[in-house]
């Protein structure tokens, strides 16, 4: 997609105010959207009630989220100017359409997640013909919505999985691996509008040309695109599911200078019935294996996992194994989930419910383990130089001037930020900070100089 933050117009034809709910994935999507509109002559609007067009993005994963999305669809309507027109796209507007219809009449138009393209064509009175609509590519223009320096790369659509719990593949169809070609095309659309952060994200990442001629594994595709972008640019993996995990990708994480050794690997329980149940495709000694194989092949790599909690069939036995791998597992980074039942999914019909209450208590429960397995890991980190990025830019006098920024090893949005003392470098800027202390996810930093107590494997980058 041809990536920028702003757009050639012919004149306004309306204007457009976007508002994303969910994952990274649907940000991509909005600024899709809103790269088409733009192009054609749309102008942006920063609020609802300055648009003539309010877009929202909604999610559909989850009951939560359905109700968010809902409740952030009748907010906007309630914000319309005479003669605005509320949009709703995305995950619920492509599974749930119904429950938009009848909780939101003011939805004037509802297009899915395959019709990013054929918006502007349905806000015209064109609707697309059956089939018309055409996928996006590196050739679409996009209208980049993070901080300058970061953007999400979407390498692939749709997942293949069958995972009893999620409905994904329900929402969004079977997995259609973007080319090569044309994910390396983008990368390099985003480099040079000055992007140093490229996160790629798929529903199922590790599973990426499994679907095009020849099968390419993901660890070809990272190893060109760690090539092809400029020195310098950090690429990070979301999502990767647990199984057909390349040593070739690991081999990048530990030597490519592009490659962050950071790795997001949802692994969702232990216990080997609650995997059976979940339609996992492997087992707990099959992932305490991986947790050590990827340790052992990448020396400081830093593990992003999520678990899911309360799924049907789990007992207290269950959970006590799912405690004790996240205890010897130590991932650094790891957020829980209660089991909720969504409606097509495998698992809302499966016996032997886990009740509201016990489900609370076990993600209380689970929580607190991995806030004491977080700050351990954390207070190892105290006199350690890191590579950082510099998000807001320093405020307060010379001596006490405080910046805000991430870490390489915390992902945008999801891990935390840093606070860094000292000299106020300018935003997307990178700058060396020794770890000073930490609160949470959050830690505290300053600019580094001199000799260090233990240097990061990433200082050099």
């Amino acid at each position: 997609m041809t990536t920028s933050r702003t757009s050639r117009r012919r004149g306004p034809v309306g204007t457009v105010c976007a508002i994303t709910l969910g994952c990274p994935r649907n940000r991509v999507d909005t600024e899709v959207m809103l790269g088409d509109l733009l192009t054609a002559g749309y102008a942006l609007a920063g609020e609802p009630e300055d648009a003539d067009v309010v877009l929202v993005n909604t999610c559909g994963f989850l009951a939560d989220a359905r109700k968010e999305s809902v409740a952030v669809l009748r907010e906007a309507a309630l914000s319309l100017r005479p003669g605005g027109r509320l949009v709703a796209t995305g995950c619920m507007a492509e599974a749930f359409r119904r429950e938009i219809e009848e909780a939101v009449p003011e939805a004037e138009v509802l297009a899915g997640v395959r019709d990013l393209l054929a918006l502007r064509g349905r806000l015209e009175g064109r609707a697309p013909a059956e089939g018309a609509v055409p996928t996006p590519t590196a050739a679409n223009p996009r209208l980049v919505t993070t901080a300058p320096h970061i953007a999400y790369l979407k390498i692939s659509e749709g997942c293949n999985r069958q995972c009893a719990f999620c409905i994904i593949p329900r929402i969004r169809g079977r997995q259609r691996s973007r080319p090569a070609d044309d994910v390396v095309a983008e990368a390099m659309a985003l480099a040079a509008g000055g992007v140093r952060e490229i996160v790629l994200v798929a529903e199922d990442l590790s599973h990426w040309g499994a679907d095009l001629p020849g099968a390419p594994g993901l660890a070809s595709l990272v190893a060109r695109l760690a090539d092809a972008v400029p020195k310098g640019t950090w690429l990070r993996l979301m999502y990767v599911y647990p199984r057909d995990l390349e040593d070739g990708l690991l081999d990048l994480m530990a030597g490519h200078p592009a490659v962050l050794p950071y790795l997001d690997l949802p692994v969702q329980h232990f216990d080997d019935g609650v995997l059976r149940a979940m339609r996992r495709g492997t087992t707990g000694r099959a992932l305490l294996a991986l947790v050590d194989r990827v340790r052992a092949r990448v020396p400081g790599v830093v593990l992003r996992t999520t678990y899911l909690v309360g799924f049907p069939g789990e007992d207290a036995a269950a959970f006590e194994t799912l405690r004790t791998f996240a205890a010897r597992a130590r991932f650094e980074m790891a957020g829980v989930f209660a089991f909720s039942p969504e409606p097509g999914s495998r698992a809302s019909a499966l016996p032997d419910p886990v009740s509201p209450t016990t489900k609370r208590r076990r993600k209380a429960l689970l929580e607190a383990d991995l806030t004491g397995i977080a700050a351990s890991a954390r207070a190892q980190m105290v006199g350690q130089v890191h590579d950082a990025v510099v998000e807001e830019a320093g405020r307060g006098r010379a001596a006490s001037t405080i910046s805000i920024g991430r870490l390489w090893l915390q992902a945008p949005e999801v891990d935390g930020n840093v606070r860094i003392a000292g000299v106020a470098p300018p935003v997307g800027q990178r700058v060396r900070v020794r770890v000073t202390g930490f609160e949470g996810n959050d830690f505290e930093a300053e600019v580094a100089s001199g000799r260090s107590k233990a240097v990061a494997g990433r200082a050099r980058r």
